[in-house]
């Protein structure tokens, strides 16, 4: 609904671009209009009122000419009509300054009046753009935009093969054709410094040393206490979440909108990037209370990496609220409801 007032609103300012001007679609424009009103009538009446002013001194020095003449020296008929026409010359000099005064902010105010115009149209394209992105989304679609779901059961399937190398290497075989599959489908990651600092090395300028990979213990109390230390990462994401993502930094980098819209959406990227981290916190939760849960390796038959997905609601952060919210704003700084009035 709102997109399609957006629309209508587009036409009304590309009718009105030839004469420099877009209707009211604001209480702020509504009054700028009504001063720009004042403005031209004001000149108006200042060339009537100085037009006025010299046809009476015209009248004014004939008739006094006619019937005063004769009871009045030619002197005093010399300085009174003398003083009459410098005081009407002043007045209409100094009228015709504040006509030339008032016609200039006026002339300059047309002027840029077009530039005005066509920055409106950018500024509601912008607006089109990011209600495409939100409108009619609820909080499951919104979820099925940023491919949270897919992500949650692909990176919980790489942690679950990780608990049962760590664990059960020798007893159960894992299909690392699968996992080089659902890696294919990530085109990035992100990751806690805890877990860099781990797992990645600093660059040195000095002779690089040769790794060497510890031995694998074989002690249950040791295997259980490593795992215990175990955090996981890197937190991989899917391309479909990358350019949702990045639609939505495009929108954010956009000069046209205004800069609470600009920090209501940055606030929501940092809900999308706080989901994305929530993946990683879930799963280390699950993590721990795996050695518990499957003492075995026959109690991994009841294994459902699904499930995950309910213990990561609770870790999620709502993203139709906020969303809406960003609709709300648009709607009321274009007073969308004010032109269907």
């Amino acid at each position: 609904m709102y997109l399609l007032r957006l629309i209508f609103l587009r036409k009304i300012i590309a009718g009105n671009r030839r004469t420099g001007f877009i209707r009211d679609v604001s209480g702020k424009q509504k009054t700028q209009i009504v001063k720009d009103k004042i403005k031209d009538r004001g000149i108006k009446i200042s060339i009537i009122v100085a037009l006025c002013a010299l046809i009476t001194w015209l009248i004014f020095s004939i008739l006094y000419k006619i019937y005063c003449v004769g009871d009045l020296t030619d002197s005093e008929i010399s300085f009174l009509i003398t003083t009459s026409k410098n005081f009407f010359q002043i007045l209409f000099f100094i009228l015709i300054g504040v006509v030339t005064i008032l016609s200039y902010l006026q002339a300059r105010k047309t002027l840029f009046t077009p530039i005005k115009t066509e920055t409106f149209k950018m500024q509601i394209k912008t607006f089109e753009d990011i209600l495409a992105f939100f409108q009619t989304k609820t909080e499951t679609d919104l979820t099925d935009l940023f491919d949270y779901k897919f992500m949650v059961s692909a990176n919980g399937s790489i942690m679950f093969s990780e608990f049962i190398e760590h664990f059960y290497s020798d007893e159960v075989k894992v299909d690392r054709d699968k996992i080089t599959e659902l890696n294919r489908e990530f085109v990035g990651f992100i990751a806690t410094q805890s877990w860099a600092e781990k797992n990645f090395t600093s660059l040195e300028y000095i002779e690089k040393t040769e790794y060497n990979e510890p031995e694998k213990p074989t002690n249950p109390a040791i295997i259980l206490d490593s795992w215990k230390k175990y955090e996981f990462g890197p937190i991989s994401y899917s391309r479909k979440f990358h350019e949702s993502r990045e639609k939505l930094q495009q929108l954010i980098a956009s000069p046209l909108i205004p800069s609470e819209l600009k920090t209501k959406l940055e606030d929501f990227d940092k809900i999308v990037h706080h989901n994305l981290s929530a993946i990683g916190i879930t799963l280390n939760e699950i993590a721990q209370e795996l050695p518990e849960k499957f003492p075995t390796s026959k109690s991994l038959s009841n294994l459902d990496p699904h499930g995950i997905w309910n213990l990561y609601i609770d870790n999620k952060k709502a993203m139709d609220k906020p969303a809406k919210e960003i609709l709300i704003y648009i709607k009321d700084y274009l007073k969308i409801d004010s032109l269907t009035k």
